[in-house]
């Protein structure tokens, strides 16, 4: 965590000695208590700055965390370093009874999280994360912002590490909870801005993750708050550090998605170059960042339908492709998925040259995921699928057929010949024998589709139902319809005799 600067004069005088103050209208009552931690306290004995020393370097809990996560600093309650660290009571019976007391336990909790972090190791992180909660009450108490900013830090990992908005809501909801019941205390400028910030990310996961739930309105009034209480920690005259600036960033990213998903587009498109300014400003104008930024907007100016700008999408890809080349190796995934998503906002265009842009881009991203996952990796058969149905587009059909081959054998040994995958193939393969008029060969396909289709859903399931209604009106050919009659005949024929007689 950056070092930040105390108090301005004024704003002493707003949040001094004893003062209450509701943050950004929101019912959150903060007071601030001065201590010998502030910067008008009287310096602080040689011992004494060491021992603060020693305990503000371990405070970080974001540095870790790609920049901007997780933040968690000890309290003064955090035992000093003369405490025995390990106390451990041998039993009769063998076992070994921890008796560390929890002060100590937490720091080392939110150590092993952040490692675990740094190495994607996602479950493990979020069991350390859930013991830093239980550890967090013992040493704070039922009450305290603390336990909430631990609460809040579970909620962003089950957001951000494993995409699951339905915990990050529960827990975020239990740190709001604990904001709102009762006068929390600052007794430092540091310590209020550290509260301020956890606020700024516990709203933040609310608004993300009822976003996802398709809960608009309570998604658009918790990320309101975000923005509000990061202005008022402004005030506090303090300089930015990474996890703030990273959290301004995507709360304008998630206000940008969230109007992108009710089809308010300008208000989408506003937001997403306020993130971007900020991006540019911080990181630079090549900053990966920014990856996403480019590939978000070309996607929201797809979405207007008929009055969509298919050049100007495609130009937002491009860009978005010339960073992921200037920050990674030429043979990455992040180079093949940019270029993957170049060639689909290439093959929307009319024109022939879009059209050869898109097979060559999409030559790329195949080539690359060749060499990195092998023919059976479903990021290959991905870009294999599309490059199928640009040549189905471009009438190619021999060349689509021969690709689809290859498709359907990499997916049978991917996903197994029942798959969803595989139907789906079959399908495909029929439409495009129907359209050569290859009739018999077609109703071939689509009965091996509806086959999988009736095993994995049921008859009656609709996509079972679409496919029953090809097949019928193919039957309806007389020539299909007689071919079919005398192969049910041929095979009641086959069929042996029932007798009731065991030999």
């Amino acid at each position: 965590m950056s070092t930040e600067s105390d108090y301005s004069d004024s704003e002493q005088s707003d949040h001094g000695s004893g003062g209450k103050a509701d943050v950004g209208g929101l019912g959150l009552a903060i007071v601030d208590i001065p201590t010998g931690n502030d910067s008008s306290s009287p310096p602080l004995s040689p011992a004494k700055s060491r021992q603060r020393s020693d305990s503000e370097s371990d405070h970080s809990f974001s540095d870790e965390y790609s920049g901007s996560e997780l933040s968690t600093q000890r309290s003064d309650r955090t035992p000093s370093p003369t405490r025995q660290k390990k106390s451990k009571v041998k039993l009769k019976d063998g076992t070994t009874l921890d008796l560390t007391p929890p002060e100590d336990l937490l720091p080392n909790a939110e150590k092993r999280a952040r490692r675990h972090i740094k190495h994607e190791e996602v479950s493990d992180a979020i069991y350390e994360l859930t013991k830093c909660t239980a550890l967090a009450r013992l040493v704070y108490g039922d009450d305290n912002w603390k336990l909430a900013e631990s609460h809040t830090n579970l909620a962003y990992a089950y957001l951000t590490l494993k995409n699951l908005p339905v915990q990050a809501q529960y827990h975020a909801d239990i740190a709001k909870n604990i904001m709102l019941s009762g006068l929390h205390t600052s007794d430092s400028s540091s310590s209020k801005a550290e509260l301020l910030l956890m606020l700024v990310k516990m709203y933040y996961v609310l608004g993300r993750a009822f976003t996802i739930l398709k809960k608009y309105p309570e998604s658009e009034q918790n990320l309101m708050k975000a923005e509000k209480v990061s202005d008022e920690r402004k005030k506090l005259g303090r300089s930015e550090g990474t996890e703030k600036i990273d959290l301004d960033i995507k709360i304008a990213i998630a206000m940008a998605k969230l109007f992108a998903n009710q089809n308010k587009q300008a208000a989408s498109q506003g937001y997403y170059e306020q993130a971007m300014k900020k991006v540019e400003k911080n990181y630079g104008n090549d900053s990966m960042e920014l990856i996403a930024i480019y590939q978000d907007m070309g996607k929201l100016e797809q979405s207007k339908g008929k009055h969509a700008d298919h050049d100007k999408a495609t130009e937002s890809y491009l860009q978005a492709y010339s960073i992921s080349l200037s920050n990674y190796d030429g043979q990455s995934e992040e180079v093949a998925e940019a270029a993957h998503k170049l060639a689909l906002a290439y093959s929307e265009g009319v024109t022939v040259e879009a059209e050869t842009a898109a097979e060559r881009y999409l030559d790329e991203s195949l080539g690359i995921r060749q060499v990195l996952y092998g023919p059976h990796h479903p990021k290959t058969i991905s870009s294999q699928e599309s490059l199928c149905k640009l040549m189905i587009r471009t009438e190619r059909q021999e060349d689509a057929l021969s690709l689809l081959k290859t498709i359907i054998a990499a997916k049978n040994a991917t996903y197994g010949d029942l798959s969803e995958e595989v139907g789906e193939s079959y399908k495909l393969y029929g439409s495009i024998l129907l359209a050569q008029g290859e009739m018999e060969k077609a109703l071939r396909y689509f009965k091996k589709c509806h086959t999988i289709q009736s095993n994995l859903f049921g008859a009656g399931h609709r996509k079972s139902k679409a496919t029953q209604q090809t097949i019928d009106m193919l039957l309806q050919s007389p020539i299909l319809a007689a071919k079919e009659g005398q192969t049910k005949a041929g095979q009641l024929k086959r069929r042996p005799r029932f007798s009731a007689n065991v030999k």
